[in-house]
């Protein structure tokens, strides 16, 4: 296993620990299931994209895991862009700081993080922290590691995976947006003026 694969496989296990431990705090201590992600009652515009994102995201998260492990075998039946260590160990360096703006905004959500478009349980509007430089904060986290991850392991197989993702996240935040608008009104539209939706 070389150093790319081990730095790999370890931001891939800050990641799933930060992601799932904020799940488990949010049920242990508020009672909230905050994965609602094509789940329950919705209306088929936001479960279609919700789905679009669940499958995209999976598959992601796979072939992230799978590539940290092996590499080789995979690159065998793919192939590589470039092969360049450098431009690999910055697009590890990208994914580093995806994954630090993702769980620099879920700490800012508090208990008002959700996966996925939650109609059924009260949030607050989060316009403190992370969340004063970019309304999406958690996404652009997301976008960040889809771009790193092509960048570690460039094939034509990371950018179309990186492409869907970048894409389901964008169609996610229109329709969150038009949620948050009917859910906060006024509160939302004057913080949408002041605050970028990625960056």
């Amino acid at each position: 296993m070389t150093a790319l694969n081990i730095l790999s496989l370890t931001l891939f296990g800050i990641f799933i620990i930060a992601y799932v431990s904020k799940l488990v705090i949010l049920y242990g201590k508020n009672s909230i299931r905050a994965n609602v992600l094509a789940k329950g009652k919705k209306i088929s515009g936001i479960r279609s994209t919700e789905l679009f994102v669940k499958i995209a995201t999976f598959i992601w998260g796979g072939a992230w895991l799978f590539l940290s492990l092996a590499e080789s075998f995979i690159v065998g039946i793919v192939g590589r862009h470039f092969n360049e260590p450098l431009v690999n160990f910055i697009g590890a360096g990208i994914v580093s700081l995806g994954c630090a703006v993702f769980i620099l905004a879920m700490k800012a959500m508090r208990t008002s993080w959700r996966v996925g478009i939650d109609k059924s349980t009260a949030t607050k509007l989060i316009t403190r922290g992370i969340y004063k430089v970019s309304r999406n904060a958690a996404f652009v986290g997301f976008d960040l590691m889809f771009a790193g991850l092509y960048l570690m392991y460039p094939s034509f197989l990371t950018l179309i995976i990186a492409v869907f993702n970048i894409l389901a996240i964008h169609l996610l935040i229109l329709q969150e947006e038009k949620h948050l608008r009917e859910t906060f009104g006024k509160a939302y539209s004057d913080y949408c003026r002041k605050t970028p939706r990625y960056i």
